[in-house]
């Protein structure tokens, strides 16, 4: 099974395998794809899985993409955020509750639905607020 880099892990968050080394993601080019680039609605940016390299996968959000490139944006297990371009081939989507790492701040309402934002929303800023401390 490939590993997976990810944030570390909350009551929300399946479990995934071990880490690979920060080495394993590739380096932050293109800097910048060529074409239209074309961004999500503030926190409302798809999960993607993306596989920068065999035998590594990444969970994250699709800040940003173009017609050949995605750019992903995710939390290592450090705390650490990473944005990288990747060629679109190597993510694809995936729902919110299949990622290994949730944004805290994601617009709750956009995700579940309104019957369940509330007391999801509650959960994750009281975590937020643990992590933190």
């Amino acid at each position: 099974m490939p590993a997976t880099v990810a944030a570390p892990r909350t009551a929300s968050a399946p479990s995934r395998a071990s880490v690979q080394p920060r080495a394993s993601v590739p380096p932050r080019t293109p800097v910048r794809p060529e074409g239209r680039v074309t961004h999500a609605p503030y926190r409302r940016e798809p999960y993607i899985r993306a596989r920068p390299v065999p035998g590594v996968t990444v969970d994250g959000k699709a800040v940003a993409w173009t017609r050949t490139h995605v750019l992903l944006h995710w939390i290592d297990d450090d705390g650490q955020a990473h944005n990288r371009w990747l060629a679109a081939a190597l993510v694809h989507r995936i729902q919110r509750s299949d990622s290994g790492w949730q944004d805290p701040y994601d617009d709750h309402a956009f995700y579940l639905g309104a019957a369940q934002a509330a007391p999801a929303q509650a959960t994750a800023v009281q975590e937020a607020a643990v992590q933190a401390a």
